[in-house]
């Protein structure tokens, strides 16, 4: 598999400044000549001694822009396969073609079209269209069967199952953007998260079991990149993908299909998951009896397992923060997170405020854990040590935090630009910040574990 970054910039001047600025290890670039059209292949071969891939989307190619551009030096041309294709202008430059086919949409009969497309013998063939649902994703898939070399791509929130996972069945490129903010495709991972998921020896990427982070939406998560992290290090014939789910029904349907090995379970789906296990008469692990929730489904030989490892996140983190004086501890939410929050603090031996925007809820939990609990607005009159912050972000929500230099704020969210400025505000008061990262890094240790015992 090979990195492809891909530019796509309003002017060709951004362009080449934006393909001379890639600094991490990439194996060829991809310019997205869409918005200008005109392109100096000159100043294009000299801005990286990377192969070159040129494409004009959503126009068609013409026989002189791929005659000028080849004799330039450029690598490779992205044509759009279409029917009327003159068969003997592709085949005069076949071996540097890239033949491609998006589908913004929709997955159409991508096995005839497949066949269609390879029967040109070009250099790369390229499918690039939108699943909607797992199968969607499993048939882009079964077209990487190993009789010819091809790339497919899912697009879009769902289509991120088989567009991470395509490169570990044997997927040729892989089509990255440069930073976040230049995607040039819907779903498209950054460079550096790329590399942390396919990791350095990417000509070896192969994985006969499949996890994935599960909830709705999933697209956001940094698990990919930290568990294929680890499943490298430790040497395991896995590979980790997103699956986006609109109900957990469809969960429970690919774990039990054989698809999946494994999950991640995210919101809002963890009391289901939990649920899901009773009912099939998992094993299921202390923390997630005590959450009533699981953030780990794990299919064994003998059955399933469920666990709670965002307790094992809390649990490392409070190890760091609690010696021996008794802490005073204000946990803000009453939700799942809380909950595990919670276990974790229990065997921490602190006191513990739960403060919530609505009594009901908080008084229920804190009256199940010995805790107190009082409303958000008593929370600006908090004086303890440790704040632990579970709700999710909101438009216009703040909270009033009234915290000493020295004393610790935990953040459970993560990957939201509004949680920076808070942060960001609390460290240069001398306040000790953990955020979503750092818990989600820690309870992943436990949970790959498991993953990888379920392997073996």
């Amino acid at each position: 598999m090979k990195l492809v970054v891909t530019i796509l910039e309003k002017t060709f001047d951004a362009a080449i400044e934006a393909i001379r600025g890639i600094a991490l290890d990439h194996d060829a670039v991809e310019l997205r000549a869409d918005a200008f059209g005109k392109v100096d292949y000159g100043a294009l071969r000299a801005a990286t001694q990377k192969p070159l891939i040129l494409t004009h989307r959503g126009r068609r190619t013409d026989k002189v822009t791929i005659e000028a551009a080849l004799s330039a030096g450029i690598d490779l041309i992205d044509v759009e396969f279409d029917e009327r294709l003159e068969r003997a202008e592709i085949e005069r430059h076949a071996d540097r073609i890239v033949l491609s086919h998006h589908d913004y949409e929709r997955v159409p009969d991508v096995e005839v079209l497949v066949e269609r497309m390879c029967s040109l013998e070009c250099a790369h063939v390229k499918v690039a269209t939108t699943p909607q649902s797992m199968a969607e994703n499993l048939r882009l898939l079964g077209l990487l069967d190993g009789r010819r070399p091809i790339t497919v791509i899912g697009m879009g929130e769902r289509g991120l199952y088989s567009r991470i996972l395509a490169p570990f069945r044997g997927s040729e490129l892989a089509f990255v953007a440069p930073e976040p903010s230049r995607s040039g495709a819907p779903g498209q991972v950054t460079l550096s998260t790329a590399l942390e998921i396919y990791g350095p020896r990417r000509e070896r990427l192969r994985a006969t079991h499949v996890f994935a982070i599960a909830g709705n939406p999933a697209g956001h998560s940094m698990s990919p990149s930290i568990h294929n992290a680890l499943f490298r290090e430790k040497g395991a014939d896995a590979a980790y993908t997103v699956a986006s789910f609109e109900t957990f029904a469809e969960i429970a349907a690919a774990l039990q299909s054989g698809e999946l090995r494994g999950l991640s379970v995210t919101a809002p789906f963890k009391e289901e998951a939990f649920a899901f296990a009773k009912e099939r008469g998992a094993a299921i692990g202390e923390n997630a009896r005590a959450c009533a929730a699981a953030n780990t489904l794990v299919r064994r030989g003998d059955g399933f397992l469920a666990e709670n490892t965002d307790v094992d996140g809390f649990t490392a983190i409070l190890r760091e923060l609690c010696g021996r004086d008794r802490k005073s501890v204000a946990l803000v939410g009453a939700g799942g997170t809380a909950r595990a929050a919670l276990v974790a603090l229990r065997g921490a031996g602190v006191h513990v405020t739960i403060f919530n925007r609505t009594a009901g809820k908080a008084n229920g939990l804190a009256a199940g854990f010995g805790v107190r609990a009082q409303t958000l607005d008593e929370l600006g009159r908090f004086d303890g040590e440790i704040v632990i912050n579970t709700l999710p972000p909101a438009p216009g929500s703040a909270l009033s935090l009234n915290l000493r230099p020295g004393s610790t704020y935990i953040e459970a969210a993560y990957g939201d630009p509004r949680l920076s400025e808070r942060r960001s505000q609390l460290s240069s008061n001398g306040v000790q910040v953990f955020d979503g990262l750092d818990l989600l890094r820690a309870q992943a240790v436990r949970q790959n574990e498991l993953f990888i015992e379920a392997i073996h």
